[in-house]
């Protein structure tokens, strides 16, 4: 395998770099922290595989998200791995939408995680998504707009909608998320991703 690694932690990119190499099916493996040498590396070398994080800071102006969406315009052949430790359902799904090959949690041991690129580049990943629940982008808004601090009443007015309906709402995102409150509900819609975390 030919991997080429895009991520924002120098650290981690070069003792996976290493680690990676140690490996027999592992011919080369290259790390990149910045989006031009990533490009540049593409443009001099045909990869088998890129481990991409979503999160890429200050490493390139783009996330992993967008980074597909180019990658794929660009016509890039090389299978794309988002390796994050967003490990969250609406995370993965968008992933897998965009074309990635395998969504991988960053705390998986190497030897999986060697397993698994082995499995991409034979075709044989099984990608499953686990949904614990699937709120609406309508219901996304209304969660973010109640974890405001506003009133019912001032909420329903901005989002124009009746206090019947908000109620309505809401008390679909609690049987959803299988929550009972506000802040349960917020913490639940941020471990799923729907909701993006504070980066």
């Amino acid at each position: 395998m030919k991997i080429l690694l895009f991520d924002d932690h120098k650290l981690l990119g070069e003792s996976l770099t290493r680690a990676l190499k140690e490996f027999e099916e592992v011919d080369v493996c290259d790390f990149v922290d910045i989006e031009k040498h990533f490009y540049n590396a593409l443009r001099t070398y045909q990869y088998d595989i890129i481990l991409l994080d979503i999160n890429l800071k200050d490493a390139s102006s783009l996330n992993g998200f967008e980074i597909l969406d180019k990658l794929k315009e660009d016509n890039i052949n090389s299978k794309v791995v988002i390796l994050s430790s967003y490990d969250m359902p609406i995370y993965k799904e968008k992933a897998y939408e965009k074309g990635a090959a395998d969504f991988i949690n960053k705390s998986i041991e190497i030897s999986q995680l060697v397993n698994r690129l082995r499995q991409v580049t034979n075709n044989k990943v099984v990608k499953t998504i686990r949904k614990e629940s699937s709120l609406t982008n309508r219901e996304v808004d209304v969660l973010k707009s109640i974890c405001t601090g506003k009133t019912k009443k001032e909420l329903a007015k901005e989002l124009f909608i009746s206090e019947r309906t908000l109620y309505n709402h809401i008390q679909n995102i609690y049987d959803k998320l299988e929550v009972s409150n506000t802040v349960e509900a917020y913490n639940k819609a941020i471990k799923l991703g729907y909701i993006e975390p504070l980066m």
